[in-house]
Order: structure tokens, then C-alpha cells, then sequence
């Protein structure tokens, strides 16, 4: 799973990369779950039909999670 240990014996350019992966995560999170569920956007963006905001949506979160994956296997 997620190995926690990441955090440890890190340099400061090692540990903003990580914090800055981490924040980009939720934001992709975020993103995507705002394209499926928020009305708004869904008024602003009309011209898309309901089925390619959800598409669009999932790959976002999709896309979080594979970035989440390599952001904890990498050295």
C-alpha cells in the first residue's frame, strides 16, 4: 500500500516536490468530482453533453490516482 516511510530522509527539494504532488492530487480530486457533480459547471459548459462531463470527470480522478501511485514508488 502507501508506505508512509516517504517522509523520512528527504532533502527540502525531495520533500516540496512531494508536498506539491500531494496538492495536485487533490486538486485533480477535486476537479473531477466538480465536473460530475457541481450544476454550475454544468450551465457554463453546455455545449458538452452530461455523458462527456462525467467522462471527463472520471478520467480526472482516474488521473489523480495514477499520479498518487507514482508519486509513492518513486526513490
Amino acid at each position: 500500500m502507501l508506505n508512509f516511510d516517504i517522509f523520512k530522509q528527504k532533502s527540502p527539494k525531495q520533500r516540496f516536490l512531494l508536498i506539491l504532488g500531494l496538492i495536485m492530487f487533490v486538486f485533480y480530486v477535486i476537479l473531477g468530482c466538480a465536473f460530475i457533480f457541481y450544476k454550475p459547471i454544468a450551465l457554463r459548459l453546455s455545449a458538452i453533453p452530461q455523458w462527456g462531463r462525467i467522462t471527463i470527470g472520471v478520467f480526472l480522478v482516474i488521473y489523480a490516482f495514477v499520479r498518487l501511485l507514482s508519486l509513492g514508488r518513486r526513490d
